[in-house]
């Protein structure tokens, strides 16, 4: 479950893990905290241990007090071929706050549907390049 303010910008194109843990958006990301107004760039440590992993809650510095979300999942709900559909929960404290669902065109990776959120889109379009990029 990545963290619902990390905003994912790059695969990491090579791993420090022995045996990599399961990731949320399939790969690990560099990328972007967004929890504030401005964007700030983690060091790499915090982005393996906390924004790629989520529960950020008591464990990020940067993380909101108030935040209604702690991490958010993705999985492939229907992959038709051209067409695939992945669903979206918001947990907190390990119990689903609010879920949806994204379409992909699985010729292009696009997003064709599903929510505006900024930071959600470019998550859910990570792990589909993840997806389709495993899936070959």
């Amino acid at each position: 479950m990545a963290c619902p303010y990390f905003y994912p910008v790059a695969r990491f194109e090579t791993s420090s893990w022995v045996v990599p843990p399961r990731l949320p958006l399939g790969d690990p990301y560099s990328g972007e905290c967004r929890a504030a107004d401005t964007a700030f760039q983690p060091d790499e440590t915090r982005l393996r241990q906390i924004c790629n992993l989520g529960y950020g809650r008591s464990r990020c510095d940067r993380f909101p007090e108030r935040a209604l979300t702690d991490a958010v999942r993705f999985h492939v709900a229907h992959d038709a071929g051209e067409l695939i559909r992945i669903q979206y929960v918001f947990e907190k404290e390990c119990w689903p706050q609010e879920h949806g669902v994204f379409e992909c065109q699985s010729a292009t990776g696009n997003l064709s549907s599903g929510p505006d959120d900024q930071i959600l889109r470019k998550q859910a379009a990570a792990f589909i390049e993840s997806y389709l990029r495993r899936k070959g």
